[in-house]
């Protein structure tokens, strides 16, 4: 596997892929160790105002950053339940939704960052005791099933996940392909996925890393603008980072 390591407990994927004898693309996986690394949910409810991906970086003294999920027409709000410390930006649990990001545990016995399943976790205890929860749709299980239904169109795609190992994904594939294909090869990689979950899709999707061995941004497209790089100064509400531990 082509992963380069940044610094301890973080690694750097850039994987080719191929669709029917079309061009080969870039999927790009960030690898982050929760034993190294802090994990952090930024929100617009706190900071009373939505940033672009590398401003929320920024701000925060963050080296990674993630969409945290998609939003509501008011802009502000995630689609799914979301908490930051005293801060509920959605406190409905959405039912179809299937995975959980969780951060900021109360116990040293918890990982510092995990990706829960619904159907096979006990969600409903562990939540309370983590600081930090995003809902999303579910697209890949705890047992490595592809949950994503066949059809719907074609997008840029933002993941986060988790591996065997125990270290968060974070995924970002930016050519328009449609959510069964990105999660068939998710699973066709080599990198031994197991709970999956989108975060966003279409332009507004990216990734961004800063270390002093590589600084990119990776930003998603829609396919009437396929030839672009993405809008580097979308406003997003809610971003997952990452900060090295003190």
């Amino acid at each position: 596997p082509p992963w380069e390591k940044l610094e301890e407990g973080l690694q750097l994927g850039l994987f080719s892929a191929q669709f029917d004898g079309g061009d080969p693309f870039e999927v790009v996986f960030l690898r982050i160790d929760p034993a190294y690394f802090d994990f952090t949910v930024e929100t617009a409810s706190s900071e009373k105002q939505s940033l672009p991906l590398e401003a929320w970086a920024t701000r925060k003294g963050l080296i990674a950053a993630i969409n945290a999920s998609m939003y509501l027409p008011d802009g502000v709000t995630s689609t799914g339940y979301l908490r930051t410390g005293e801060t509920v930006n959605n406190g409905r649990v959405v039912s179809k939704f299937g995975a959980f990001f969780v951060a900021g545990p109360d116990s040293p016995d918890l990982p510092g960052a995990d990706l829960l399943d619904r159907s096979t976790d006990d969600w409903e205890n562990l939540l309370p005791h983590y600081s930090m929860v995003v809902q999303n749709y579910r697209m890949i299980s705890a047992d490595r099933r592809l949950l994503w239904k066949p059809g719907g169109p074609k997008h840029s795609i933002s993941a986060v996940g988790r591996d065997g190992t125990g270290a968060i994904l974070f995924i970002l594939c930016r050519e328009p392909i449609t959510g069964v294909d990105f999660g068939a090869l998710l699973l066709a990689l080599p990198i031994d996925v197991r709970v999956v979950m989108y975060t966003e899709g279409g332009s507004l999707a990216g990734l961004f890393l800063r270390t002093p061995v590589r600084s990119q941004i990776w930003l998603g497209r829609s396919l009437p603008e396929f030839w672009a790089s993405g809008s580097q100064g979308a406003p997003l509400p809610n971003v997952i980072g990452v900060r090295r531990k003190s």
